[in-house]
């Protein structure tokens, strides 16, 4: 074999037969894959211990650090989109301030806070009564009342493949949580109590909510970006839980937990930031390569996050728990199945409407005299 040429390396073709921007994907999808692991694990961490109990100081201190996150992200597109005006001399000197670029209203972002805010704190309050695991399976759950909404306030139609796909789904939900319920108190990890299935149901309905908010009003409408959004919306979700600490008169308490546990702190930044930074690396999937691969990479973050759960946390695995688990590796088979088939129709679609203009091209009449 011969040496890689200069030509070869500047047209991208390195070793394996993969090409540098396999390479980039690879990189991408590994980094989403452990940083998603990382931020499962040090939730779990902290929600098997005391600090479970502080449900609103842990959802304040992840709306804080998503905010922070999400205001130096925004703050890096203004310049950059800024810089990008400039050279094309249709930009001022000065760049325009964070607020002088938000598309969405202050109106929109309290609403918005409030759905996020109600979404989070639901979710970390069940897990006083729930495991962890039946956590990332309920937060796959929120493609249900997702498609609800989407099909009663949008009007919006699904094929029968995707309802059965769904039933499969909740199929999983219940064998897992019977699992957990015939497994509860065999070891200190396995909790389980109906009450936590109503708070996290709760939650996933106001995930759900967000989630068509989002879509059909900030982004499609207002066409305000995803760290904008984020912004946002955690900035109002934080100040809603510092509130509801206050009215509780749990501030004081919250307040000196934290300074007598500090590893807290650590662990909400340090998991929050990986979890931010893990979907940041879905979404440049997404923009790369498509929807396809990114659901791959999800698919795959999750299996795992499930696995590491059962072998790390030790947690009763029943025949109920294969068989759920079985329920779930099938939707994430067919839900990817589906993807790949969107991505296609999308594509045809493209591909007739080419013809269509080719077509019209050639068949238009010349103007007289040439």
């Amino acid at each position: 074999m011969g040496d890689i040429s200069a030509d070869d390396t500047k047209s991208g073709n390195k070793l394996l037969g993969l090409k540098q921007d396999d390479y980039e994907v690879l990189v991408m999808a590994a980094s989403a894959i452990g940083l998603s692991i990382l931020y499962n694990l040090l939730q779990e961490s902290m929600f098997t211990s005391d600090a479970k109990k502080y449900t609103a100081l842990i959802t304040m201190m992840t709306s804080l650090v998503y905010a922070v996150l999400a205001l130096g992200e925004f703050h890096h597109e203004i310049h950059a989109n800024h810089k990008a005006k400039q050279a094309h001399g249709g930009a001022d000197e000065m760049p325009p301030t964070i607020i002088g670029s938000m598309k969405g209203t202050a109106f929109d972002y309290a609403r918005l806070g409030t759905l996020t805010a109600a979404g989070m704190y639901f979710t970390n309050w069940s897990l006083q009564y729930l495991n962890y695991t039946l956590r990332v399976l309920f937060k796959a759950s929120k493609i249900i009342p997702t498609v609800m909404i989407a099909v009663f306030l949008y009007k919006k139609s699904f094929t029968t493949r995707e309802y059965l796909n769904i039933l499969v789904l909740v199929a999983s939900i219940v064998l897992f949580s019977y699992g957990d319920a015939a497994g509860k108190g065999k070891t200190g990890n396995a909790t389980f109590d109906v009450f936590g299935i109503l708070l996290i149901t709760i939650g996933v309905i106001a995930d759900a909510l967000t989630s068509n908010f989002e879509g059909e009003h900030l982004f499609k409408v207002r066409k305000a970006s995803h760290s904008e959004v984020m912004m946002a919306a955690s900035l109002f979700g934080s100040a809603y839980m510092l509130a509801i600490m206050v009215a509780s008169g749990k501030f004081w308490d919250s307040y000196n937990y934290t300074l007598e546990n500090p590893d807290l702190a650590v662990k909400v930044i340090v998991s929050c930031s990986a979890g931010y930074f893990s979907i940041t690396f879905i979404l440049k999937i997404i923009k790369k390569v498509g929807a396809v691969t990114a659901e791959i990479v999800k698919s795959v973050r999750r299996v795992v996050s499930i696995v590491l759960s059962f072998l790390i946390y030790s947690k009763p695995f029943l025949s109920w728990h294969l068989i759920g688990s079985i329920f779930f590796l099938l939707f994430i088979y067919q839900t990817f199945l589906a993807k790949v088939a969107k991505t296609k129709a999308k594509e045809a679609a493209k591909r007739a409407k080419a013809g269509i203009d080719l077509e019209n091209i050639g068949t238009k009449k010349k103007i007289p005299g040439h």
